[in-house]
């Protein structure tokens, strides 16, 4: 398979810092990782967390001898403990550091190998899939809203999903916070997209603009660039990233 991508974060107009973090990264052996990170506002050091989940996910992937991982229990456990690694490390920061303790950070994981995608899905930014079918969101924000229509199904009630108290997150990763980790995987017909973004991204734009942009014959980076152009065009709020990957024979 050959894998293109582009990537970008931008602090956008209404915050002073950027708190999320991102990697696209490829190796010798054909194993691609792409990772977003949104580090939690509202909560110290939440740039920290981001960018330490990023750092250690990037060594994590350089040191694996991919060859012993050859089925998907294999890399379930490997992003698992990955995972748990991460969060040991931020439980260890913030004994030494009293104002990191209620750091957190939401993460989404696209890990190609095996001719596979396998996903980790913590907190509420997002992958989707693009291809000739169309746009799929493939992971679920992990929210009070899906919390309570999850918990709610048999007799569900309209709620205003315009109100922001419905998404506040149900996960997250952090020292303190609930954890949830959702990793699945699937196979994928090429050519694919596969699209992270952080809720500065997709909270403020529509499923029908992100498939005008991608179905654009452009360069990559043309579209991660409109992408968000778009978003703080539509006024997001937030910090704003995403990684688009191109996976061709």
């Amino acid at each position: 398979m050959n894998i293109i991508a582009s990537f970008k974060t931008d602090v956008g107009t209404f915050r002073k810092d950027n708190q999320d973090a991102l990697i696209f990264l490829k190796n010798k052996t054909g194993q691609v990782l792409a990772v977003v990170c949104d580090g939690l506002g509202g909560h110290s050091c939440g740039d920290i967390a981001s960018s330490m989940a990023v750092s250690m996910l990037k060594d994590f992937f350089y040191q694996t001898k991919w060859s012993r991982l050859e089925n998907d229990e294999q890399v379930y456990q490997w992003l698992n403990d990955s995972v748990m690694k991460i969060q040991a490390a931020m439980n260890q920061y913030s004994l030494n550091h009293e104002e990191a303790n209620d750091m957190g950070t939401t993460m989404v994981i696209t890990l190609i190998t095996n001719r596979k995608a396998y996903l980790v899905n913590i907190g509420d930014s997002r992958v989707y899939l693009f291809n000739n079918q169309g746009l799929k969101q493939l992971t679920s924000d992990h929210n009070i809203l899906n919390l309570y229509l999850k918990n709610n199904q048999k007799q569900l009630v309209d709620v205003d999903v315009n109100q922001t108290y419905w998404k506040a997150l149900t996960s997250a990763l952090g020292p303190i916070k609930n954890l949830t980790i959702d990793i699945f995987d699937l196979s994928f017909e090429t050519p694919s997209y596969f699209l992270l973004t952080s809720d500065g991204v997709h909270d403020f734009l529509e499923e029908s603009e992100i498939s005008h942009i991608l179905e654009k014959n452009s360069t990559l980076k043309s579209k991660v660039k409109m992408l968000i152009k778009q978003a703080i065009n539509n006024v997001s709020t937030d910090n704003l990233s995403a990684v688009l990957m191109l996976i061709k024979d």
